[in-house]
């Protein structure tokens, strides 16, 4: 029995660096994709002598429903 408890105490001095230690995990590289978002590119959009115009004018109807009306005259 003191064998055994002096081989264990004797395993436990000499494996006392080794619980000390850390192993050291170098940091990931960034990755170029996830530094830069990708940007949406609007549409093209056709415009038509039309669209052009300003759709001011329909501000002086007095409901909305007519200024809806008159404004989708201009998309």
């Amino acid at each position: 029995m003191k064998r055994f408890a002096l081989f264990a105490a004797l395993a436990a001095l000499i494996a006392l660096p080794a619980w000390g230690q850390t192993i050291k995990v170098p940091a990931p590289a960034p990755d170029q994709k996830k530094t830069e978002p990708e940007k949406i590119k609007p549409m093209p959009r056709h415009l038509t002598e039309r669209s052009r115009l300003d759709a001011r004018e329909c501000l002086n109807y007095k409901s909305n429903e007519q200024i809806i009306v008159c404004a989708e005259k201009f998309l």
